[in-house]
């Protein structure tokens, strides 16, 4: 889906602010000859706008000749002379890991996707098409950051949706966080300090520390990292999750964003890590482009994944390096091989580039949507004094019972069947001043989800 900054406050009206940013990515090159514009109804939809506005803007666009609109197909970006001509020419239509001791019936984690709802029988047949169509090459040892194909639609798809700066040559695609994080420690060498949040992503945290890091827990405020507990240290990279953090939900606003970008400017050598891990999954609002596309000082290392999207078995992380750290790069990454499967690449490219992902993506948010709303209605109706924060994104919630004694709550819960995951053991150092646990709800059935809270209820008024 297009990335469309509107502003309200501008006296530019909404449908001319539409019109002009679709403009500019046709006449840029980030949306190429043929490509499928997203229905006007699905548009405004994304963009909380008004039918009429995207009517308008795409009236304009087509009578300006940069879109044309095909019968019972859609609007396609038309040939344009004065493109900006890319140099790589592409064709193109339109995890974290909680080891869990034992299963229990009311698992509110907030690991994994549903996977009732995976595309199967499309990921079969693309996979039968490659195998069928002897496609000899998939078997010899491909390019080390990430075969070509998969990289123009890697790159056009989050120049789109995201609001990502990238060029082919700046992605790195990789199997899983550890490996990226791996490249990006032998990018940058031994001598790295690096500033995380704290509370944490475990995972991440564990990979960091297997590598010698030296490593700083930096406080979470509102807004998210504290940018002057940062400034307080040696660290020369700050590892984030601005889209919303994992574990607390904060998502980071515009300004906190600003400041740890002036932050990571006034050194050459200091870096952010933007883990954009799961900002697919927005429920209100309008979508919040990446912080990379907010950087004109070459400071952010963006990194996302198709696990949280797709599955978890889709082992494809991928990242987008700053222009001066590309050639650092292509010195010591071929001494790599990509360790994605090549004949995986070719199933995922051709899953971008048919619309495959974009319908699977609106058909998830659409069901995550309701299982986040219901899940926040059910808990709504427990008690007044229970508290919900980092809703309205992502994959979990984060919730505060009213309860004098938290590890006595867990326990029945647990003993019931329900099991929450308090945010105390995602601290590095110290703990939250009163407990708070995180619900997630993308595994559980909405019946499942609602029987469970119900034990909570029952849990809480006992006695």
């Amino acid at each position: 889906m297009l990335i469309v900054a509107l502003d309200a406050s501008r006296k530019e009206p909404l449908y001319e602010q539409i019109y002009n940013s679709i403009k500019e990515e046709i006449v840029t090159g980030a949306l190429p000859f043929g490509a499928r514009l997203p229905s006007a109804r699905r548009l405004a939809k994304h963009l909380d706008v008004s039918r009429n506005t995207v009517d308008t803007a795409y009236a304009q666009l087509c009578a300006e000749g940069y879109i044309e609109s095909k019968p019972k197909r859609g609007f396609f970006v038309c040939q344009v002379e004065e493109l900006a001509e890319l140099h790589i020419p592409v064709k193109i239509e339109d995890e974290e890991e909680e080891i869990k001791k034992e299963e229990v019936p009311y698992d509110f984690s907030p690991v994994g996707v549903d996977m009732t709802q995976f595309p199967y029988h499309i990921w079969r047949k693309l996979l039968k098409e490659i195998m069928i169509n002897d496609n000899s090459e998939l078997f010899q040892k491909g390019n080390f950051q990430g075969d070509l194909e998969l990289r123009k639609a890697i790159m056009y798809y989050l120049r789109q949706s995201r609001g990502v700066h990238v060029h082919t040559s700046q992605i790195v695609v990789a199997a899983g966080m550890e490996n990226l994080l791996f490249l990006i420690h032998q990018i940058l060498g031994e001598k790295v300090s690096i500033g995380i949040e704290n509370p944490v992503y475990k995972n991440a945290y564990a990979i960091l520390k297997e590598l010698n890091f030296k490593i700083h827990p930096i406080t979470m405020d509102e807004s998210g990292m504290c940018v002057e507990q940062l400034e307080q240290t040696d660290a020369n990279l700050a590892y984030v999750t601005p889209a919303h953090q994992y574990p607390t939900g904060v998502i980071m606003p515009v300004g906190r964003r600003s400041q740890l970008l002036r932050w990571a400017k006034k050194d050459p050598d200091r870096y952010i890590i933007e883990d954009d891990y799961d900002s697919e999954f927005r429920y209100q609002g309008k979508p919040i482009p990446a912080m990379q596309g907010l950087d004109d000082g070459e400071n952010v290392i963006y990194t996302g994944t198709f696990s949280k999207a797709i599955a978890p078995a889709i082992r494809v992380c991928y990242m987008v390096l700053p222009q001066k750290l590309v050639k650092q790069y292509q010195k010591i990454g071929r001494t790599f091989s990509c360790a994605v499967s090549r004949i995986d690449q070719k199933v995922l490219t051709m899953f971008l580039t048919e619309g495959h992902f974009e319908r699977h993506l609106n058909r998830m948010r659409n069901i995550y949507k309701e299982k986040h709303d219901q899940l926040i209605i059910s808990l709504k109706k427990l008690d007044s004094k229970i508290k919900i924060y980092g809703h309205g994104a992502g994959a979990h919630i984060i919730v505060s019972f009213p309860v004098n004694d938290s590890y006595k709550f867990q326990k029945e819960l647990k003993q019931r069947g329900v099991m929450i995951y308090p945010l105390s053991w995602y601290y590095i150092e110290g703990k939250p001043s009163t407990e708070e646990y995180i619900l997630g709800f993308t595994r559980m059935k909405k019946e499942d989800m609602i029987r469970g809270i119900e034990i909570i209820r029952e849990v809480l008024y006992s006695k």
